[in-house]
């Protein structure tokens, strides 16, 4: 009668468990063909494999030349074998279980490379800026291609990890990654002069791919690395879990570090070489700074001098960046200006030793003359362009100006003649929507101008929430300029900006200035366009007013919402989706 095989409780020898069958027959042993054959020398590795009893007993007891194929084995001496086993098996596990210094140095890789590559994305948004502009496309872009490489890296690092027995491969792996961000210091802002014009989309995924997928891909591949190789210590769980987290840990420090930091202090291009050289570190101390590495090293960090950041046109009197923008000074046939992220846009005209400058700024002196201010609150101040030629028409009026970054206002007085000591200008730096919901006052002008460089204005700043915060906080007689970008044909953009202010104001007029620009006006209490060109009639000022207001006087109409005008809300404002059609309408 056939006995069944009955499992003896477990002997542990070094980690691992061996199960024992306390009764069976030769057949019940279930060895394949392939345990037929004689064994190899006895491998460790082999061994650690081959976990079911049948392969694992079969292994022992053959290395020991007592078992032939479909004979009966004694349980006893099958344990004996294992027994003398156990000191061989526990030399060998041991040898491949790292140092406690090697696993903390394996997790301080991991998590530096996690700072490494989230400091990467956040620059790499930094770079984009002044060629495809600040928008969630860009971001949304830039993001999909990130993932992309940290998926392939992280495929491609398991598997060289399950065929690497140290961690050469992994260091030299990083330190790729720094070499090629060496190289890509060299040719990042031509490869970017000829690729913006492949638009937000293409020329971000293509820019990203070229620039930041190779070196990412690369620094993805420390995790599941680190992962494998700490594995021999057993606790695969609590190895993942701690790998995993001081990597998510070092991203952190990467993104704040690189935010409040590294870009606002070094800029873009040195911050790129910051990352480049912490690189080339991580992998130099990996690989235990042997001599060739050690070469390597100091020719890496000696081309850094090498690449010289490229000389600015004359045109550029200063360049720079601040914690919220990539910022230009330009001055060019009598003409200045600051330009903030897209060099094809400006923020701030000024015609050097003139009181206008010729561009849609200069409409905002029409404020003092359609009503009697006697205060005026500025919304993104940028150069303070429309506080100058407000300020040439009444030089008696309170202004309170509101700039988010203290850079350009530093730049403002530098470069822009926006006096610093002025009593009567007040200069707040904050972003404009919270700054207004903790004021009380009351004003009776108000130009809002709140573009983040470029053609992009932040959705918050142009919902009816927004507009309703600045009504509550303007004089009955008030009015509020609103400079709108649209060059599209279908006016998409001004209509939606029109609609939703005629959801606050119950009178809303538009201007139109030069290359798309256009001033709404907004009134508090209801005003006509006769009204308003009667009080722009008026001879007694001076030449220039009387030229601007009387070209005013022609342009000016009410402005008429479309019936397919959309409503900004705080809850959906499409402004971005609506910027993107205009831009590609106006590139065709």
């Amino acid at each position: 009668m056939r006995s069944e095989a009955v499992l003896a409780p477990p002997v542990r020898t070094a980690s691992f468990f061996w199960f024992a069958p306390a009764n069976w027959r030769s057949a019940e042993i279930g060895c394949d063909s392939r345990l037929r054959h004689p064994l190899r020398r006895f491998d460790s590795r082999e061994f650690l494999s081959r976990r079911g009893f049948r392969q694992s007993c079969a292994l022992a007891a053959r290395n020991k030349g007592r078992v032939d194929a479909f004979q009966r084995v004694d349980y006893t001496r099958a344990m004996a074998t294992v027994s003398s086993l156990e000191s061989e098996l526990g030399a060998q596990v041991s040898a491949v279980v790292p140092s406690r210094a090697r696993a903390v140095a394996w997790t301080a890789t991991a998590a530096a490379t996690g700072a490494i590559v989230m400091a990467m994305e956040l620059t790499a948004f930094r770079l984009y800026a002044p060629y495809f502009g600040n928008s969630i496309y860009v971001w949304g872009s830039m993001i999909s291609v990130v993932m992309l490489a940290l998926a392939v890296g992280y495929g491609l690092g398991g598997w060289i990890a399950d065929h690497s027995s140290t961690d050469s491969a992994l260091y030299w792996i990083v330190f790729g990654s720094g070499v090629y961000q060496l190289a890509i210091v060299f040719v990042t802002r031509d490869l970017l002069l000829k690729i913006w014009r492949w638009g937000d989309f293409a020329g971000t995924v293509c820019a990203t791919a070229m620039i930041f997928v190779p070196p990412m891909t690369a620094l993805a591949m420390t995790s599941p690395f680190v992962i494998r190789l700490l594995a021999r210590t057993g606790h695969v769980g609590i190895t993942v879990g701690r790998v995993f987290a001081l990597s998510t840990a070092g991203s952190i420090a990467g993104v704040l570090g690189t935010s409040f930091w590294l870009v606002p202090r070094f800029g873009t291009r040195m911050t790129m070489e910051i990352l480049c050289v912490a690189s080339v570190l991580i992998g130099v101390a990996g690989l235990m700074m042997r001599w060739k590495a050690a070469a390597l090293l100091v020719f890496s960090l000696a081309l850094l001098f090498v690449a010289k950041a490229p000389v600015p046109p004359a045109t550029i009197i200063w360049s720079g960046e601040s914690a919220y923008n990539r910022i230009l000074v330009l001055e060019k046939d009598g003409l200045r200006w600051l330009v903030l992220n897209d060099s094809r846009y400006s923020q701030t005209t000024e015609k050097i030793g003139s009181v206008t400058s010729g561009f849609y700024l200069d409409q905002f002196a029409l404020g003092p003359l359609l009503v009697p201010a006697k205060n005026l609150l500025v919304l993104g101040m940028a150069a303070g362009g429309s506080i100058q030629v407000t300020r040439a028409v009444d030089p008696q009026i309170e202004v309170d100006a509101v700039e988010i970054d203290p850079k350009v206002v530093q730049l403002a007085g530098e470069f822009f003649a926006l006096p610093q000591n002025d009593p009567r200008l007040h200069v707040h730096i904050a972003d404009a929507r919270p700054w207004l919901a903790g004021q009380s006052s009351k004003w009776d002008l108000v130009h809002v101008d709140l573009f983040q460089g470029g053609p992009w204005v932040p959705f918050y700043l142009t919902t009816t929430e927004f507009f309703a915060s600045v009504r509550s906080r303007m004089n009955e007689d008030g009015l509020l300029m609103v400079n709108v970008l649209d060059k599209s044909e279908k006016r998409e953009l001004l209509g939606a900006m029109g609609a939703t202010l005629q959801q606050v104001f119950p009178s809303v007029e538009e201007l139109p200035t030069e290359k798309g620009n256009y001033i709404l006006l907004a009134f508090v209490r209801h005003r006509d366009v006769a009204e308003i060109v009667e009080r722009l009639a008026d001879n007694s000022r001076p030449d220039w007013q009387r030229e601007l207001a009387g070209k005013a006087a022609l342009q000016l109409k009410e402005f008429v919402a479309p019936a397919s005008a959309v409503i900004f809300r705080d809850d959906k404002a499409p402004v971005e989706e609506m910027t993107r059609r205009m831009l590609e309408t106006a590139a065709n």
